[in-house]
């Protein structure tokens, strides 16, 4: 029997979605399947439905991209603001950490605000505070411009895909969930690249440029979304009492170890391609743009597969990235092989946040938005968690070492899954 979660109905009068069952310790769900909260469609439906979620996506894209832009220019922002590279760097260290540990926090301290309202606003504080970044004067300014930024990427990532499954029809939420993600991917292969081209002269540019795309997303969101009331409102005291519930703590435990292993594996991939894997250094840009594209294939594929079977489709993902990690360092020096399983783990790897992002929705189906700010909390913790653990791996053993401490996390979360309880199968 596929697993994938069957969505509750909603009230078409009220768009209220019933309570589901208070066990804490079970999957809260029909024989079938967990459940995920009804994505009720909005009462635009249809083509600006859709639009509206491509829109949503392309925040998501915009801010992935501002947050990982910085990567690329860090030798003219170094020389223009007169610090090291490495304290440049902190804007994308401290950004990441502040985002995921304040995501819980601040979403639940806007719970009670319309989410179109709610969206306008971080996307209007997403175009300050890139411009913000462009008109830096110092070393400080661009640091409260970054954490500014910051705050609302938080927000921004835990509604997000709840968001947009309301605007499609029941059915479709899993799609709509990937067409957010896919915004990740696109950055990858698109923004975070282009950003670093037109930067190369005057990093400033960059942000301007970024900044505008804000705005016309801006634009895009007010036109093409409904009004959406809040719903599910948790208070701050009741935020940890989600983890009661057995199957968000797998959900959670699962995104922080495959996470941690992904990044302590790939922050140092450039070097294990180079070093160990003996791929010339003017490859390995063009290899990475591949492992982009794969992503986006992987995003699509993986919504796909988690609309028939979502657990097996997780688990799935989860063991073809640990092999193809592992297989990369047993491959040796075969630059075919070495390529095919660079894009092997892009495919993986990139069809896993659909997929734990759904499995956090059936997990908490009555809290959706909080749920997914402790996901987003853990995934941005584990985010500097992996690349810290890499690096002291690398440092002492060498980059071949980091690909197995990559697939040994990955290993832990595939155990951890098999422990996410499905209502029926049991």
């Amino acid at each position: 029997m596929a697993d994938w979660p069957e969505l509750l109905p909603c009230d078409p009068e009220n768009h209220v979605t019933p309570s589901p069952p208070s066990r804490p310790d079970t999957a809260t769900a029909p024989a079938g399947g967990p459940v995920v909260a009804s994505p009720c469609p909005s009462p635009s439906g249809g083509l600006r439905g859709w639009l509206a979620v491509v829109a949503v996506g392309m925040g998501v894209f915009a801010f992935t991209t501002t947050e990982m832009v910085p990567i690329g220019l860090l030798p003219a922002m170094s020389r223009d603001l007169s610090v090291s590279e490495g304290t440049v760097g902190l804007s994308v260290t401290l950004y990441g950490a502040i985002a995921g540990l304040f995501a819980p926090v601040l979403t639940v301290a806007t719970r009670r605000l319309d989410r179109r309202l709610l969206l306008l606003v971080v996307l209007s504080v997403f175009v300050a505070g890139n411009a913000f970044t462009a008109l830096s004067s110092s070393y400080a300014v661009l640091m409260v411009s970054r954490l500014l930024t910051g705050f609302a990427h938080g927000v921004m990532w835990s509604i997000a895909a709840s968001i947009a499954i309301r605007l499609v029809p029941t059915g479709q939420a899993v799609r709509a969930t990937a067409v957010v993600f896919s915004g990740i991917s696109i950055a990858s292969v698109v923004g975070v690249p282009f950003g670093t081209l037109i930067g190369q002269s005057d990093w400033r540019t960059a942000f301007w440029a970024i900044s505008g795309i804000g705005v016309v997303i801006l634009a895009a969101v007010a036109f093409l979304l409904p009004s959406l009331e809040p719903r599910a409102v948790v208070r701050l005291s009741e935020l940890p009492k989600l983890l009661r519930y057995g199957n968000l703590r797998i959900a959670t435990l699962v995104t922080a170890a495959m996470v941690i292993g992904h990044f302590a594996a790939y922050t140092y991939v450039a070097p294990f391609l180079e070093q160990d894997a003996g791929i010339p250094s003017g490859w390995v840009s063009g290899l990475l743009l591949l492992y982009g594209v794969a992503g986006v294939v992987g995003n699509f594929a993986g919504g796909a597969a988690a609309v028939r079977a979502l657990r097996t489709t997780t688990l799935t993902c989860i063991l073809l990235l640990a092999t193809a990690v592992v297989l990369l360092v047993a491959n040796g020096r075969w630059h075919p092989g070495t390529i095919v399983l660079l894009l092997v783990w892009g495919i993986a790897y990139t069809a896993l946040p659909v997929c734990l992002q759904t499995l956090v929705f059936a997990s908490a189906p009555q809290a959706p938005e909080a749920a997914t700010s402790l996901y987003i909390c853990a995934f941005n913790i584990s985010i500097a968690l992996g690349a810290l653990a890499g690096g002291w791996v690398v440092d002492a053993s060498g980059p071949s070492s980091v690909m197995f401490l990559g697939a040994g996390f990955s290993v832990l979360a595939a155990l951890l899954m098999t422990r996410y309880r499905v209502a029926g199968s049991e």
